[in-house]
């Protein structure tokens, strides 16, 4: 009797190894929908790509349309986009809500090539996703402003389409060696303001962090002297956004040429006048130290500015600054 009992046990224990040596093989077998949408990051189905500037040159950025489960699609796939109608104006009432001077803009057609707007998805295609082009023609597109262009699946020619991934907002963010729109770009400022001899400081030492905004592929944008200085425009690129008072009035432009001296131009109203002299007005990028490969950017800066006190030519007096701007790096 024992006997049985040992002998039924054991038969037992044997199925048992020979049903796990038959388990089913899930690496092998899709256990979801095949589903094509289109790769979104952020909130409101935004997909940002950083383009560079180049001199006036037309860039490349990407997007991408996928399509998968578990596993990678068997059967080729073809996906039309079209022009979304719906997200621009969710993400812009639910920012902004009336306050239309910070809605985001589309990026005008003349703007931007997509080609073509059908794209499609070889079998087996194990990265599970397609790059689309997106060629950018930038020079000219203010860094102030939120660029989308909002795309759509309008149709595939097999599987589903997910139904909260069916569309996106394209976000064009620029970005150049001095400064990005990706994360806000900001120098700590330290200096003196100085008389009209530059020999001797007036009113003590000035210092305070700077925005700055890249406009083309050696420029940037900042603001002169003191005013407006402040840290709080905000931690998203879309809210640290000066107003036109504020342009118009302290406004100046950077631009680096191939030797690393800087010229001075105004934005606005506001007048300026450079005033070169041992390494004033000059741009580097230092490397810490022999050991460490980290590069700190610098401009030295020495200038004359003055703002308009009453339109359309009442000024108010000259202010002559010299100033070291450090990159504050995230």
């Amino acid at each position: 009797m024992k006997r049985y009992i040992l002998n039924t046990i054991m038969t037992g224990v044997i199925a048992i190894v020979f049903a796990s040596c038959k388990e089913e093989d899930f690496s092998s077998k899709e256990y979801y929908k095949y589903v094509v949408y289109l790769l979104s990051k952020e909130d409101y189905n935004v997909y940002s790509d950083v383009y560079p500037f180049d001199d006036g040159n037309e860039v490349e950025g990407y997007f991408s349309v996928g399509c998968g489960g578990s596993l990678a699609n068997p059967e080729e796939t073809t996906v039309e986009l079209e022009a979304d109608t719906v997200l621009m104006s969710t993400y812009n009432r639910a920012n902004f809500d009336i306050d239309t001077s910070k809605f985001a803009l589309l990026l005008p057609e003349s703007r931007y090539r997509i080609d073509p707007m059908r794209v499609v998805i070889p079998a087996n295609n194990k990265d599970q996703y397609v790059k689309v082009p997106v060629i950018i023609y930038l020079d000219g597109l203010s860094p102030d402003s939120t660029y989308f262009i909002p795309l759509a699946i309008k149709n595939v020619s097999r599987y589903e389409v997910n139904p909260e991934k069916y569309n996106m907002l394209f976000r064009v963010l620029l970005e150049n060696r001095f400064a990005e729109l990706k994360t806000t770009t900001y120098y700590s400022m330290r200096g003196n303001t100085l008389d009209a001899a530059m020999e001797a400081v007036v009113g003590g030492a000035i210092s305070g962090t700077k925005l700055a905004r890249p406009i083309s592929k050696n420029a940037v944008r900042i603001f002169a002297g003191m005013g407006p200085v402040k840290a709080d425009f905000g931690i998203d690129p879309v809210l640290a956004r000066p107003s036109t008072d504020e342009l118009d009035k302290y406004g100046i432009v950077l631009t680096v040429d191939e030797n690393d001296s800087v010229s001075i131009a105004p934005c606005g109203t506001i007048q300026v006048e450079q005033i070169n002299g041992d390494q004033w007005n000059t741009y580097e990028e230092a490397r810490n130290n022999m050991v460490d490969e980290t590069v700190t950017k610098y401009f030295y800066l020495r200038y004359r500015y003055r703002t308009l006190k009453t339109p359309p030519s009442t000024y108010d007096n000259w202010i002559t600054v010299q100033e070291t701007l450090k990159r504050l790096e995230n």
